[in-house]
């Protein structure tokens, strides 16, 4: 059979319905009924606007996934490739695509988009065949999927040529990580059973990372993708510590005009349908922490208890009719000089509430001059969290002090650079030499790359420090700027903290000029 660069999953069907079809006259079969001739798409997003326009009942999150599916079905499945069938329960069919994609206009409705195949094998049994492992990997309700997992495109080949599966190649397993994350990611592909529930940090330590940067959120979406998955809410939204269910989205119309059976709501955004990256209010911890407050029917001393006892400047006051208002100091010094008998309800002033969902810069302004917002949750009714001055400092250093700390590895760096090395030799294999007049002119990466690669140029720097270590610790810190130049909500980890300020406190103590 040859060399085989891709597997793939086109299923006949969410009943089968089109599988004998298939069988009989070498072809697998997409769906999709509304639409017509899709050989002149050129592009995925020309794409999207055809099945926008056929299907203009169904939200963003499907039409998204109903494209990605066509694309594969009519563009990334190539000649030679291999394609598997599911013709029931427990019988699968294994062929390679001999052809590009066709649009049959004489053909049944539900057979008319298609690309030729030569079976190999019709009656591959899943439970006799098929090792756990990689029915798993099949087991996404998706019409049309990569099977990539578990050393998938070597044993399909197998299956297709002896009928036997032999397993996976234990050196292309990927450790305990990835597994567990295609065994979860596997379970809710499956839409059996409650959707699995995980936090957002927990969902980017699937993929081995710990923040939502741009290119990290396009890796997780693209594999969510080929899964036939989403998270509810956006797991690119809020707090890192949130709750988000992974759920299926759907999978092929139905050859009537009813709904999807594991569509979900036609509101749920994805990420590429947000609005351009900023910080958010929602994005801040203290927007999705419980708050603290008294009921309306409490007394004051109740109120000034609490604030006293937490160290709060303001309560949030909840009345029986579900409305929200606050107590402040401000508000209890005001009704104190206005009442001789103050109450709360003399105390109690309208609250300051803004929206999970908005801009936090914009509300800078009024959050220092009243001293706090409440957060109304993406329901548009609950209140979520609160935002005060202290939370507003917290968040912007915590962004602010990793870039000061690499500021300062960049700046003793040069400064020791300029004195050990002469100005040809800073410029020495750099791509545009004339342009270096110092040190300063150098990027971060001129250091451990060029400057300082060799054990020899090391030492001219003074430092009693380990070559090689010093090297992987700047390597590190490189890497780090280089994902805060991408912009992310989330804080660093403390294993990234970590590897910036012990690379200062390395370099403070062997050069300790200020």
């Amino acid at each position: 059979m040859g060399e085989i660069n891709a597997a793939w999953m086109v299923r006949a069907g969410r009943s089968g319905e089109r599988a004998e079809a298939a069988i009989a006259e070498g072809l697998a079969i997409a769906g999709w009924v509304e639409l017509g001739d899709l050989s002149e798409v050129k592009t995925r997003s020309e794409l999207r606007e055809v099945v926008r326009a056929s299907y203009p009942d169904r939200g963003n999150t499907v039409i998204g996934n109903w494209t990605g599916q066509l694309w594969r079905f009519i563009s990334r499945i190539q000649v030679g490739d291999l394609l598997v069938l599911p013709r029931n329960s427990d019988q699968i069919a294994i062929g390679t695509v001999t052809g590009a994609y066709e649009y049959r206009a004489a053909a049944d409705p539900n057979l008319r988009h298609v690309r030729p195949v030569k079976w190999f094998r019709t009656d591959v049994s899943r439970a006799d065949d098929v090792l756990p492992d990689l029915q798993n990997s099949m087991g996404s309700l998706l019409t049309v999927f990569g099977l990539k997992r578990h050393d998938a495109v070597r044993r399909i080949q197998h299956l297709a040529e002896t009928g036997t599966d032999p397993g996976q190649d234990q050196s292309e397993s990927g450790g305990g990580g990835p597994a567990n994350r295609d065994e979860l990611l596997d379970q809710a592909a499956k839409g059996e059973g409650e959707a699995p529930k995980l936090t957002i940090r927990q969902l980017l330590g699937l993929w081995n990372t710990g923040r939502r940067t741009v290119g990290t959120v396009a890796a997780i979406e693209s594999d969510l993708a080929d899964r036939g998955l989403t998270t509810v809410p956006p797991f690119t939204e809020g707090w890192i510590d949130n709750t988000i269910r992974l759920v299926p989205i759907s999978t092929e119309p139905e050859p009537t005009d009813g709904p999807a059976a594991v569509e979900p709501s036609r509101d749920i955004p994805t990420a590429d349908e947000l609005p351009a990256v900023s910080l958010r209010v929602g994005d801040l911890e203290s927007a999705n922490s419980p708050v603290m407050g008294v009921d309306s029917e409490q007394s004051l001393d109740a109120a000034i208890t609490l604030m006293l006892a937490n160290d709060f400047s303001q309560l949030a006051v909840h009345d029986s009719a579900g409305g929200v208002r606050a107590v402040s100091w401000e508000s209890v010094a005001r009704a104190s000089v206005a009442y001789p008998n103050v109450t709360l309800a003399h105390a109690t002033v309208g609250a300051r509430i803004v929206d999970y969902d908005a801009d936090l810069l914009a509300q800078v302004d009024e959050i220092y001059e009243f001293g706090y917002v409440l957060v109304r949750g993406p329901d548009r009714v609950s209140i979520t969290g609160i935002v005060t001055t202290a939370d507003l400092t917290l968040q912007f250093a915590s962004m602010a002090r990793p870039i000061a700390l690499i500021e300062e590895v960049e700046r003793r760096l040069r400064r020791r650079a300029d004195e050990a090395f002469t100005l040809e030799e800073l410029r020495a294999g750099a791509s545009s030499p004339n342009r270096i007049r110092s040190a300063a002119d150098l990027m971060l990466g001129a250091y451990d790359n060029r400057l300082l690669a060799t054990e020899e140029s090391f030492r001219r720097m003074g430092w009693r420090l380990d070559h090689t270590l010093f090297l992987n610790s700047l390597t590190a810190v490189r890497r780090i700027r280089n994902e805060l130049m991408h912009f992310s909500t989330d804080p660093l980890t403390p294993e990234q903290m970590q590897s910036i300020q012990g690379l200062v406190n390395m370099l403070r103590t062997v050069d300790p000029r200020a």
